[in-house]
């Protein structure tokens, strides 16, 4: 005969326990992910669109207005934009720099191009495309996290880590990682809202 209290409670269920060692392995993987974008980074020259995502980016957080580049929506080229001004990095000031920003540009007219090639060399190329692609980079590497720790309460840690393998390794998701382009941050933001939502 049970009493009124045990009838009354509904048993709690145990949370998962998750494997140690699958996390370690993760953990392992994710920073073998991150070193090898990171390095990759640092020996690719610039990409044919990285230039004027560069300029725009840099011009939405040195001059708060959004007139370059703007079929994209700007986080990703702010957060980049911020990084290269934490290092110091300056938007020029110059005749090209106002008109892009100031002036009545012709239809496909995009300065933009031409000011991000010249920020790079005035700035040099390795320091520009490090800070520029260091924002980008954290955020592959956040996408490799997510895919882990939310596919392990999906699918269990096995699959999870099977999943985060075929990530990193996937030469398309190497390549785009760390270039100041749309691609894997829309893809990392997309999958952190569904796991929002979920």
């Amino acid at each position: 005969m049970t009493s009124g209290s045990e009838k009354g409670s509904v048993a709690a269920t145990p949370a998962p326990a998750f494997n140690r060692v699958f996390t370690l392995l993760a953990a392992a993987l994710i920073l073998a992910f991150f070193a090898r974008v990171l390095t990759e980074s640092q020996i690719k020259s610039p990409v044919a669109d990285e230039p004027p995502h560069i300029a725009s980016g840099l011009s939405y957080v040195s001059t708060g207005i959004f007139r370059g580049n703007p079929q994209h929506p700007p986080l990703l080229k702010e957060l980049s934009g911020l990084s290269m001004r934490l290092d110091g990095i300056q938007w020029p000031d110059n005749p090209d720099t106002r008109h892009f920003l100031f002036g009545s540009l012709a239809p496909g007219e995009q300065p933009d191009w031409s000011i991000g090639r010249n920020l790079i060399i005035a700035n040099g190329p390795d320091r520009v495309l490090f800070w520029a692609r260091l924002p980008l980079i954290l955020i592959a590497t956040m996408l490799a996290a997510l895919i882990y720790f939310w596919g392990r309460e999906l699918i269990g840690d096995l699959a999870a880590l099977c999943a985060l393998l075929l990530f990193t390794c996937d030469p398309n998701i190497v390549a785009h990682s760390y270039t100041v382009t749309m691609d894997v941050g829309v893809t990392a933001f997309s999958v952190l809202f569904l796991c929002t939502l979920w």
